[in-house]
C-alpha cells in the first residue's frame, strides 16, 4: 500500500497551514497569466546576473541558466528549530567524530566505528593524522541534504562536509526572490541569510593560525570550468575575499603566498571548494592540476589554516549514516535529533541480505569508486550483475532507501524543457548549512532548496532550485539577533573594531587574473568592432539592394569582402557575393553575427568575452553580467526567429541591441571600475585589440584604389564603422580624400578611435603599471611602433603604384599588426604565464580531472 507524500502546504483535512496562508492568497490573485509573469520576471534577472550552473553528468562545460521556482518552500519556526536543533547536533557529532578519526582512534578502537568505513573509504588522508587541533572545531562548515518522509519525520539523506557548495546560490536565490515578488517578501517576511554570510566571514577570520591578528583570507576554487562557479564567486564577493586558483598561489618555506603583481602575499585562512584528494600534487594525487605543491606540509606545520580540514571528505561515507546514532551517543551522550535516511551496509553481515534483496528500490554506491546505481533504473541482468559485485567486496557497497518526499506548491514543470509556470505539487527538498561558532554552530536560517522530478528512477534529479523562507517569530529573531551580536562585536571582535579589517582590500593580481582581464578587454573590443562592422555593411548593403544603378552601389560587395577578411580566417574563406546575390549576403551577415563556431563571428567574441568574465566576476562591477545577459538574449532571440520564423529576422534590431549592450559595458570599465593594475590590464587588452582590429580593417579596404565613386562609398562605409564619420565631414566639409581619411583615423591624436590614440594610450598604461608589473620589452615595441607612425605623412601613404596598391600603406599597417602581436607575446610569456606544475618522478598518474 503506497502511503501518500506529506504535503506541506495542507494538512490531512485539507485546510491549508496557518503560515501558507498569506502566500496562497496573493497567487490566487494572481493567478496563471499573474505567475507567468513573475516567472518571465525571475528568469530575465537570472540572466541579468549571469547566474548560471553546469550539470555534473553532462559532457558540455557550457553553463546553463540557474533555474529558480518562483513558489518559494515555507517553513514555520516550530518545524524549523527541530531542523536548526538536528543539524547543530550532527555538526557536532561529526567535529567530534573527524578529531577522532584522526586522532585517538577511541571509536574504533571501541568498535563503535567499523574501521572499513575510515581506511577504506577514498576521503581518509593519512597525512592528515594527528594535525594539532589549536581551535574549538575541526569542523568549521558543515551542510546537511534534508527532506521530509510521507508520516512528517525529517530525515538527512547525505551530510556534506568535504567542500560543501550552494551558501552563494542561497543568498543570491534570495535577492532575485525579493526584486521579482517585493511585496510577496514583505508580506511575509522571512527571516534574513545576511548574519550567516557574515557569520561565515567572521568564523574564517577567528579560524587563522594562532598569533596572527590581521588574517589574509582566500577562496580556493577549482577554476571557471567547475559545476559551482557562480557559486564560488559569489560567495568570495559576498564574504569580501579574493578568490584563486592553484596557479595563484605557491608554497615557500612551509607557508602558502597569493602571487600579487609580482610580489607574494601570505595566506592565513584557505575556504577549500576543490577536493582534498586533489589539493596537493605532491602529498596526495599527483595528477592533480587543482592543488597546491606543498599544501599539506604547510597545514601540518599549522602555518595556514584550510576550511574544511583536508581529510574532512571521509564524513561523507554514506555508509557511517547508519551507525551515527550510536556515534552521538558514544561522543555527546545524546540521542539523535534528525535520523538519516535508511540505509545498509554490505559490511554488517546482518544486512548483507537486506541490501542484495532491497537492490530493486533502492540507490546503491560503491564508496570507494564513487559509482552510484538507481535501482528503478536497472534492468534484470544489471541487478544481476550489481549483486555478483557486491557479492565480491561487500564492504565497499551501501545502498539507501530513498524517501518519498513530501510535496510542496511550485511553478516549475514536472521534467526539464517542459512548460512550467502553473502551480502543481512537487516534491521538494532542501540543504541547510551551519558555521562553527563559539562552541557550537550557527544555522542558515533557509537554505538551497531543490524541486525534484516527478519519475521513478531515484526521484534525486532536479528541476529548479527553490527559495526557504523560515517564517520569523520572536524566538527565531532572537537568534537572529545573537548571530548578528557576535557579528558585530560583542564575540571576538573588539570594541570599535570593524569587520572589513580582516584582509587586505587589493584582490589578487596573479599571473591569472591579469590575463583574464587582459583577454576580457580584447574580447570586449573585437565584440564591438566586429557589430560595427557587421553593422555598417548591413545598412549599406540594405540601402542598395533594390537600386545597383546608383552611385555607391558598386562598393557594397568590396566593403562586405573586406568585413569578412578583416573578422578572421574562417570568414575570410568565403567568396564575395555578387552585387544582386541578396541571399548570399544575407547568409555571409547573419553567420558572422549569430554563428558561435565562426571565429570572426560577433557571437563567438560575446561567448569568449562571457567566459573571461565568469573567471574574474570578482574583479568586475556588480551590474557586468546584466550587461552581458541582455547581450546574450539578443543573440539568442535572433537565433531563435531564425529558426520558427525566418520572416521576422530583424539583423538591424540585434545589432542595435548587442552594440547598446557593448556600449553600456564599456561605460562600466570606464566608470565603475577601480583603475588598478588589472585595470589597466584590462585597457591594454582593448587597445591591443583595437589597434590591430584598425590595422587589419583600414588594410583589407583601402589598401587598393578603386574607381571615384567606389572608393568614397568605400571611404565613407569605412569612417562610420569606426564611429568618426562625423568629425570627418565636420573638418572637411564631405570632401572624401584618402589622405584626410587616414590623418582622421590613424594620426589624430584627440580621436579616440585613431591608431596614435591607441598607442599613445597603450604606452601611459604600459609606463604606470607598478614596476613588479611592468615590461620594458613590451614598452620598447609600443614606442617603436609610435615612431614608424610619427615618421610618415598621410599624403604618402594615399600614394599607389601601377597596380593601384597602396603599398606605404600596407606596410606601415603590417608594422601595426606585428607590433601589437609581439607585445601578446611578451605579456603571454614574462607577465601571464603560469608557473610550471610539478610532476612526480613516477610519472603523471592517472587521468587528470578537470
Amino acid at each position: 500500500m503506497n502511503v501518500p507524500r506529506y504535503d506541506e502546504l495542507a494538512d490531512v483535512d485539507g485546510s491549508i497551514r496557518a503560515h501558507w496562508k498569506p502566500i496562497v492568497e496573493r497567487y490566487a490573485r494572481l493567478g496563471d497569466a499573474g505567475l507567468r509573469r513573475a516567472d518571465q520576471r525571475l528568469r530575465n534577472l537570472i540572466d541579468d546576473d549571469g547566474i548560471t550552473h553546469i550539470t555534473p553528468a553532462d559532457d558540455s562545460t557550457t553553463p546553463r541558466r540557474w533555474e529558480l521556482d518562483c513558489v518559494p518552500l515555507l517553513v514555520d519556526s516550530e518545524y524549523w528549530s527541530t531542523v536548526e536543533r538536528g543539524v547543530q547536533q550532527r555538526a557536532r557529532v561529526l567535529d567530534a567524530l573527524l578529531a577522532d578519526v584522526y586522532g585517538e582512534q577511541r571509536m574504533i578502537e571501541a568498535g563503535v566505528l567499523p574501521p572499513e568505513l575510515v581506511y577504506g573509504h577514498p576521503g581518509y588522508l593519512r597525512r592528515a593524522v594527528r594535525h594539532a587541533r589549536t581551535h574549538a572545531h575541526t569542523l568549521v562548515m558543515y551542510a546537511g541534504d534534508v527532506g521530509r518522509t510521507p508520516t512528517g519525520e525529517l530525515v538527512v539523506y547525505a551530510d556534506r562536509v568535504q567542500a560543501p557548495s550552494g551558501i552563494g546560490y542561497a543568498v543570491a536565490d534570495r535577492k532575485l526572490m525579493a526584486r521579482a515578488l517585493p511585496n510577496l517578501v514583505q508580506a511575509c517576511m522571512p527571516r534574513p541569510l545576511t548574519a550567516f554570510v557574515a557569520a561565515l566571514r567572521l568564523a574564517l577570520v577567528d579560524y587563522a593560525p594562532p598569533g596572527v591578528e590581521d588574517p589574509m583570507v582566500a577562496v580556493l576554487a577549482p577554476g571557471a570550468q567547475s559545476e559551482s562557479t557562480f557559486d564560488q564567486s559569489y560567495l568570495a564577493a559576498a564574504l569580501g575575499f579574493p578568490i584563486v586558483e592553484a596557479v595563484d598561489l605557491v608554497v615557500r618555506d612551509g607557508a602558502v603566498y597569493m602571487r600579487s603583481l609580482g610580489k607574494l602575499k601570505r595566506l592565513d585562512v584557505i575556504l577549500r571548494r576543490v577536493d582534498a584528494d586533489y589539493a596537493d600534487p605532491l602529498d596526495l594525487r599527483a595528477d592533480s592540476r587543482l592543488g597546491v605543491t606543498g599544501l599539506v606540509e604547510a597545514v601540518a606545520r599549522g602555518a595556514v589554516t584550510v576550511v574544511n580540514t583536508l581529510g574532512s571528505g571521509v564524513l561523507e561515507n554514506p555508509a557511517l549514516a547508519g551507525y551515527l546514532p550510536a556515534l552521538s551517543r558514544a561522543l555527546l551522550d545524546e540521542d539523535l535529533v534528525l535520523e538519516s535516511a535508511p540505509t545498509l551496509w554490505g559490511g554488517a553481515a546482518h544486512e548483507l541480505d537486506g541490501l542484495l534483496s532491497g537492490l530493486p528500490t533502492m540507490t546503491t554506491t560503491n564508496f570507494r569508486t564513487a559509482e552510484q546505481f538507481a535501482g528503478p533504473g536497472l534492468t534484470t541482468a544489471q541487478l544481476t550483475t550489481l549483486r555478483e559485485r557486491i557479492t565480491a567486496t561487500p564492504w565497499q557497497w551501501v545502498g539507501q532507501v530513498r524517501p518519498d518526499f513530501s510535496v510542496a506548491p511550485s511553478a516549475t514543470p514536472a521534467r526539464p524543457g517542459r512548460a512550467g509556470a502553473s502551480l502543481r505539487a512537487a516534491p521538494v527538498s532542501f540543504r541547510v548549512f551551519g558555521i562553527a561558532q563559539g562552541t557550537g554552530y550557527a544555522v542558515m536560517p533557509g537554505g538551497l532548496g531543490s524541486v525534484l522530478a516527478d519519475n521513478t528512477v531515484g526521484d534525486m534529479n532536479s528541476v529548479a532550485a527553490k527559495d526557504i523562507w523560515v517564517i520569523a517569530d520572536s524566538s527565531s529573531a532572537s537568534a537572529d539577533d545573537a548571530i548578528g551580536r557576535r557579528v558585530s562585536g560583542t564575540g571576538s571582535l573588539s570594541a570599535g573594531q570593524d569587520i572589513a579589517f580582516v584582509s587586505d582590500t587589493v584582490f589578487a593580481s596573479s599571473p591569472r587574473v591579469l590575463s583574464d582581464l587582459f583577454w576580457f578587454g580584447r574580447y570586449g573590443e573585437r565584440a564591438e568592432s566586429t557589430t560595427r562592422m557587421v553593422r555598417v555593411a548591413r545598412e549599406r548593403y540594405e540601402d542598395f539592394r533594390y537600386r545597383p544603378w546608383m552611385t555607391g552601389a558598386a562598393s557594397i560587395p568590396l566593403f562586405l569582402t573586406a568585413v569578412i577578411a578583416a573578422t578572421g580566417p574562417a570568414g575570410a574563406t568565403r567568396p564575395a557575393p555578387a552585387p544582386d546575390d541578396a541571399n548570399e549576403a544575407v547568409v555571409i551577415l547573419h553567420t558572422l553575427t549569430v554563428d558561435r563556431t565562426t571565429s570572426g563571428s560577433v557571437a563567438y567574441a560575446v561567448d569568449h568575452l562571457s567566459r573571461a568574465a565568469r573567471a574574474i566576476r570578482d574583479q568586475l562591477s556588480t551590474s557586468t553580467p546584466m550587461v552581458l545577459g541582455t547581450i546574450g538574449r539578443a543573440l539568442d532571440q535572433l537565433v531563435t526567429s531564425s529558426a520558427t520564423d525566418p520572416e521576422a529576422v530583424d539583423l538591424g534590431r540585434t545589432h542595435d541591441d548587442v552594440l547598446r549592450g557593448l556600449l553600456a559595458l564599456s561605460g562600466l570599465q570606464a566608470e565603475s571600475m577601480v583603475r588598478d593594475p588589472g585595470w589597466q590590464y584590462m585597457d591594454i587588452g582593448r587597445r591591443v585589440e583595437r589597434a590591430q582590429m584598425l590595422a587589419t580593417f583600414t588594410a583589407t579596404v583601402l589598401a587598393e584604389q578603386h574607381d571615384p565613386d567606389v572608393d568614397v562609398g568605400l571611404m565613407e562605409a569605412y569612417l562610420t564603422a569606426n564611429e568618426s564619420a562625423i568629425i570627418y565631414r565636420r573638418r572637411n566639409r564631405g570632401v572624401f580624400r584618402l589622405a584626410a581619411v587616414l590623418a582622421v583615423l590613424l594620426f589624430d591624436d584627440a580621436n579616440p578611435r585613431s591608431m596614435i590614440y591607441q598607442l599613445a594610450t597603450l604606452r601611459t598604461n604600459l609606463t604606470t603599471l607598478p614596476d613588479a608589473v611592468r615590461s620594458a620589452a613590451g614598452e620598447r615595441v609600443v614606442e617603436e611602433v609610435i615612431t614608424a607612425l610619427r615618421r610618415i605623412d598621410p599624403v604618402d601613404l594615399a600614394s599607389v603604384d601601377d597596380a593601384g596598391r597602396r603599398n606605404d600603406l600596407v606596410v606601415l599597417l603590417e608594422t601595426v599588426g606585428a607590433g601589437m602581436r609581439e607585445l601578446t607575446d611578451i605579456l603571454a610569456r614574462t607577465r601571464f604565464a603560469y608557473p610550471t606544475h610539478t610532476q612526480p618522478l613516477w610519472g603523471t598518474g592517472s587521468k587528470v580531472r578537470s
